[in-house]
């Protein structure tokens, strides 16, 4: 698997991986979905220093993404309805957790997870997430729906994740 900047050319691929209603209703990538309004935002976000990353098997055809919020340490991830069954989201999250860690010395992680999304809490437990004790947030998703979110941390073995 390879983690790849988004480009142009990835716009005829984008709307069969996040025009689905389970991307919508579980992220806050809206619906209807426009690929050339997801492409600004990646690159707007990017100011933000938010890292969006196709994930791909080669580098080729994006098969979903995966997220980090550098300053907060919050990842996220999506993989187009295609691809999944693969083990794409769990990987690409295992690798991104990996580098934040090794690469950007984080020791504690957080995931927000949408309450009842129980695929999404399988790649967080197989990526060694756990879920936290913390208070449910109210998020909009990407229907304009007012959904909670459970958080989800991961901590360096060895850290009190501090």
């Amino acid at each position: 698997m390879v983690l790849r900047e988004w480009a142009d050319s990835d716009v005829p691929y984008l709307r069969g991986l996040f025009d689905a209603a389970d991307v919508a209703a579980n992220t806050d990538i809206p619906s209807p979905f426009d690929a050339d309004a997801f492409l600004a935002r990646i690159r707007r976000r990017r100011t933000q220093r938010i890292v969006d990353l196709a994930v791909t098997r080669d580098g080729g055809e994006p098969l979903g993404l995966v997220a980090l919020h550098v300053a907060s340490g919050v990842l996220g991830y999506a993989v187009g309805p295609a691809h999944r069954g693969q083990g794409l989201a769990s990987r690409s999250l295992r690798r991104m957790t990996e580098f934040c860690h090794e690469e950007l010395a984080l020791s504690r992680l957080r995931l927000a997870i949408v309450r009842g999304n129980v695929p999404s809490q399988g790649v967080a437990r197989s990526a060694g997430y756990v879920r936290g004790d913390d208070a449910l947030v109210e998020r909009v998703n990407g229907l304009g729906e007012s959904k909670l979110l459970e958080t989800w941390w991961w901590t360096a073995p060895g850290s009190t994740g501090r």
